[in-house]
């Protein structure tokens, strides 16, 4: 029984048609891009203040997939997942969390035209890779700023769209906010990026969080993996992936966690969790975590164990912990 990508949708739970996404089948376009040689060329962007929280997604790589596998689950809504996926601390929290940010980008930008943004009907845009941290969604890629600017400056068919304007620029992106004061957000909008950060999301004022999020990946803030050797750790030994998921700055409390399954690696300084397709029948997982005393047994028991793998390795160096698995397609509805 391994993670395919429609059991995997089953697992997160997020609405009763559609759970998580797994990553047999996803097929991986290139490697990542990196920088300074070792770390993921998404690392540019996140910051840390006290914490830090990430999902990146290489939407060029696995989006059509996903979509496709949306669409079919609802017809198995009722499947039973067997509770080994749902308890992994390398599959699970992916899974579900490259599906709240695909949710994030339908539901959240649609009242800013932007909803369709990931449809290639839809847009002339093309967006490849997606990044959601505590502030922002960085949706990257083949942007067209002008078809942007007329979905968010148009006016308003439906009461709940809001309409935007453009009103600044940092560097080289046109920034819009909101027409109607009562509306806090805002858009930071370039050929390579649109940059969107949510006012309820965050103590600053959202200009403000465009400003450092793009400053800082341009070159001119500090980045978190400056900014900390431990978090740099965590991204280089797991951060690559078709998906990944991070969180640093605990030890964390049980509701503060990206998800349950990441309670049972212990009090954790930080985490990083990645899946990715190795071919058509091959996924691996990859999982890194600094960790208060760890419990190398406990670990073995929880890190990688949902159903049988082709390898799988469970690593324990003072307070860091590595672990890696390596699963083939099998369809578990059948097993």
């Amino acid at each position: 029984m391994s993670p395919r990508r429609r059991e995997l949708l089953e697992i997160a739970g997020v609405t009763a048609t559609a759970a998580a996404v797994g990553t047999t089948g996803w097929l991986t376009v290139a490697t990542q891009e990196e920088v300074n040689g070792e770390l993921p060329a998404y690392s540019r962007w996140l910051t840390l203040e006290e914490t830090l929280t990430f999902t990146y997604v290489d939407w060029e790589s696995i989006g059509e997939d996903v979509e496709e596998e949306l669409e079919d689950a609802a017809d198995e809504a009722d499947a039973e997942v067997p509770t080994e996926y749902e308890d992994d601390p390398m599959i699970a929290p992916v899974s579900e969390e490259l599906i709240s940010v695909y949710f994030f980008v339908g539901l959240d930008l649609a009242q800013y035209r932007l909803g369709r943004l990931l449809e290639d009907d839809a847009f002339e845009s093309t967006v490849e890779e997606l990044l959601r941290t505590d502030e922002a969604l960085i949706a990257s890629g083949a942007i067209v700023p002008e078809e942007i600017d007329d979905e968010l400056t148009a006016e308003p068919p439906l009461e709940f769209i809001r309409q935007m304007e453009r009103t600044a620029e940092i560097d080289t992106y046109d920034v819009y906010t909101p027409v109607d004061a009562d509306v806090d957000a805002a858009f930071a909008v370039d050929s390579d990026a649109v940059v969107f950060v949510d006012g309820e999301d965050v103590a600053d004022d959202p200009v403000a969080v465009l400003e450092t999020t793009i400053g800082t990946a341009e070159g001119d803030g500090d980045r978190a993996t400056d900014d900390s050797e431990a978090f740099a750790w965590l991204l280089e030994t797991a951060g690559r992936g078709d998906v990944a998921v991070g969180q640093y700055g605990g030890p964390f409390d049980a509701d503060e966690l990206v998800h349950p399954a990441f309670e049972d690696v212990g009090d954790a300084e930080g985490i990083v969790a990645s899946l990715t397709a190795e071919d058509e029948e091959t996924s691996a997982g990859d999982f890194a975590a600094i960790v208060d005393d760890p419990d190398e047994d406990e670990l073995e028991g929880v890190l990688g164990v949902a159903g049988p793998v082709l390898e799988r390795s469970v690593d324990v160096d003072g307070d860091r912990v590595v672990a890696t698995a390596t699963w083939q397609e099998e369809d578990w509805t059948d097993s």
